[in-house]
C-alpha cells in the first residue's frame, strides 16, 4: 500500500509540472511577437497600431472582454492560425511555429492583463 501511496503522489507530481505555465515565458512571447501591436501592457496600443485601417485595430487585451475571452482553446486557434483564420483581424499573422507549451505560456499571460 506504501508503494502504490508514493506512485501515485509521484504520477500527480509529474502530471501537474507537465501542465503548469510560465507567465514570465509568456511575458517574453508576447514582447516578441504581439507587443508591437497590442502594445506592452496590452492594451492594443503598440507602435504599429496606429498604421491599421479601423476595424482591423489590435484587440485591447487588458479588457478582458475581447472576443474567446474566457475559451482558451478558442484563444489559442486565434493565436496559432491567425485572426483571418477565426473570422478576426486579417492583420493578425498565426504563430503556427509555437508549441503547446508555449502558447499555453502565452494565454496564461494574456489572462494575466485582464483588469
Amino acid at each position: 500500500m506504501k508503494k502504490t501511496a508514493l506512485s501515485l503522489v509521484a504520477l500527480l507530481s509529474l502530471t501537474s509540472s507537465a501542465f503548469a505555465v510560465d507567465i514570465n515565458a509568456g511575458k517574453a512571447l508576447f514582447a516578441q511577437r504581439c507587443a508591437m501591436c497590442h502594445g506592452e501592457k496590452g492594451a492594443g496600443d503598440g507602435a504599429l497600431a496606429a498604421t491599421m485601417p479601423e476595424g482591423q485595430k489590435p484587440r485591447n487585451l487588458t479588457a478582458g472582454g475581447y472576443k474567446y475571452a474566457t475559451d482558451d482553446a478558442k484563444l489559442k486557434e486565434t493565436i496559432q492560425k491567425g485572426g483571418a483564420a477565426v473570422g478576426l483581424s486579417v492583420m493578425m499573422p498565426g504563430q503556427s511555429d509555437l508549441n503547446d507549451g508555449q502558447v499555453a505560456d502565452l494565454i496564461a499571460f494574456i489572462h494575466s492583463l485582464k483588469k
